[in-house]
């Protein structure tokens, strides 16, 4: 199991498009094989020490996928090409995260 964090950076203001557009895309991408979890969350202003500033124009896509393999079928998705056509205007990056439990680290 592999977990994702994608963070889109989005243009000022083109937030709530490129969010729209993942929800559109997210209950095709749950059913994809190797998908376990695909859910876009936002900050939070909060009082909490340590906080990362806040981010008014950045999604944090959090996925849960069986494997590497299962993750880059995914990219290769016709689904996911033409979400990523949509947004290209609307969005200034994309990082991907690609973690495992520690426990498979030893």
């Amino acid at each position: 199991m592999i977990h994702v964090i994608a963070t889109i950076k989005t243009n000022l203001g083109c937030k709530n498009k490129v969010l729209e557009a993942l929800l559109a895309i997210q209950p095709k991408v749950l059913l994809e094989e190797g998908c376990h979890q695909y859910e876009p969350l936002g900050d939070v202003q909060s009082e909490l020490p340590r906080p990362v500033p806040f981010r008014s124009d950045t999604i944090v896509l959090i996925e849960q996928w069986e494997s590497v393999d299962h993750l880059k079928a995914h990219l290769a998705t016709p689904l996911l090409k033409q979400y990523q056509k949509t947004v290209e205007d609307w969005v200034q990056s994309v990082s991907l995260q690609v973690l495992k439990s520690v426990d498979k680290l030893l």
